[in-house]
């Protein structure tokens, strides 16, 4: 079932697309809120989050094919948020996982800005959308990128630097880039 078939389902059959969507995503979901938090419980509420969010805003989503990078940025942004609460709560710091500055290539900002950028990323071609969604939602080394689209490291590399300088025009074109840095220097 493609992503539109899957829209489709959701607006005519509520209940049994979301059941196909929690299916479907639950693993990739998990998998990006794992990089963030290291409680199991803390990562299961994020991504159940991520698909009330999801079922909430159905109606404004444009595109069949923003399914996916809608999830992830929720489920990403969801284990943010938390991580932050748990943080400021002073749990020990066993309940949450650090991130370094060299595995979050994005700070925390706020979601209207990265719908422009998931926006700009949407535009890109499929492979480029695939690379950039794993870099900058799924915090995925380099190494593991290219071998989930079969491409040499290398080649992921270029295809980065090549969309990093892209994605800073069209965000300096919009005025955001100067209100939000996310990209590291190039």
């Amino acid at each position: 079932m493609n992503d539109e078939q899957m829209l489709e389902l959701l607006t005519s059959n509520p209940s049994m697309g979301l059941r196909e969507l929690i299916n479907r995503y639950t693993g990739l979901l998990t998998a990006v809120a794992s990089r963030i938090l290291k409680n199991p419980q803390d990562v299961e509420e994020c991504v159940a989050d991520a698909f009330i969010s999801m079922w909430k805003t159905l109606h404004k989503l444009e595109k069949p094919e923003g399914i996916k990078g809608y999830l992830i940025c929720t489920a990403r942004n969801n284990a943010i948020d938390r991580y932050n609460r748990l943080k400021n709560q002073s749990y020990s710091t066993d309940e949450i996982e650090i991130i370094s500055d060299e595995d979050m290539e994005m700070s925390v900002i706020d979601s209207e800005f990265i719908d422009k950028l998931q926006s700009l990323i949407m535009k890109m071609s499929p492979v480029n959308r695939e690379i950039f969604t794993r870099k900058l939602f799924m915090f995925e080394t380099d190494k593991e990128i290219a071998a989930a689209v079969g491409l040499s490291e290398s080649k992921v590399k270029a295809r980065l630097y090549r969309g990093r300088k892209s994605l800073r025009k069209a965000l300096d074109e919009r005025g955001n880039y100067n209100e939000y840095v996310v990209f590291k220097a190039v």
